[in-house]
């Protein structure tokens, strides 16, 4: 069974835009960094251990729980959700509450030069061409802090992409269906003929459905085992387009 085989044929179907998160779809976190940054600050993180609480920052985003403090770069666009992300994540991790902003102010700083979500999956930027040729447009819909042009051109993958909405530029932010609005209106794409992938429920699926989009979770780490299974599940972008050639050319 290939990777392509595993998307199931409903969520492929006649689609006209594929809509992408940025983070943990087509750039993913590079926890060893974020490890090594805290271990600079003086706190002895582990990158397995930062996977972990990735995940159990996935879930307190549901209901709002994730940790928020005050720290210097706070006021940058896109900066709240990502400090609570993080901070969530370093806190979970073992980092004491009244230590976390020092380490986010750090780890931004860093973030600023080479984002800290930086791996590209192998094989995208073909995948994505291949059905780009076929009449599919692709756009990034990301909550982040307006800088996601210059990293893609950076990781040399701006060019697989027709649209990057970035919420630090937009002043939208997922889930808030009008987001995805923009890219809907941009090619004259109705909600039903358009898929959104991505892999956070509280943002990608909640906004996805807001906006009447079908929808896949990423989840290569397995955060939501047990969790949500109404809503499908997805190995990759690189599946989801292979699977969508496969489609159009039956």
């Amino acid at each position: 069974m290939t990777e392509a085989s595993a998307v199931p044929a409903d969520l492929v179907h006649d689609v006209d835009l594929l809509c992408l998160d940025a983070g943990n779809t087509v750039i993913f976190l590079d926890h060893a960094r974020l490890a090594e940054i805290a271990r600079a600050a003086g706190h002895d993180l582990r990158a397995e251990v930062l996977v972990r609480t990735e995940g159990e920052a996935k879930t307190l985003a549901e209901s709002d729980g994730l940790l928020d403090v005050t720290w210097a770069h706070r006021d940058r666009p896109g900066a709240i959700g990502w400090g609570r992300m993080v901070g969530t994540m370093v806190h979970r991790a073992g980092v004491p509450e009244a230590s976390v902003p020092a380490l986010l102010d750090a780890a931004w700083l860093v973030h600023e030069v080479r984002n800290l979500w930086c791996k590209v999956p192998e094989g995208m930027g073909e995948a994505l061409d291949a059905m780009r040729a076929q009449g599919v447009k692709v756009a990034i819909i990301s909550n982040s802090e307006g800088m996601l042009d210059r990293l893609f051109t950076d990781l040399g993958v701006l060019r697989h992409f027709d649209l990057v909405v970035d919420s630090g530029r937009v002043g939208i932010e997922k889930p808030d269906p009008r987001i995805f609005r923009i890219a809907l209106d941009r090619f004259g794409v109705a909600p039903e003929r358009a898929l959104h992938l991505g892999d956070v429920f509280a943002t990608d699926v909640l906004g996805a459905r807001a906006a009447g989009i079908r929808h896949g979770l990423i989840d290569p780490h397995g955060h939501y085992t047990g969790r949500h299974a109404e809503v499908p599940r997805v190995p990759g972008v690189v599946a989801v387009a292979r699977a969508l050639v496969e489609g159009g050319a039956q």
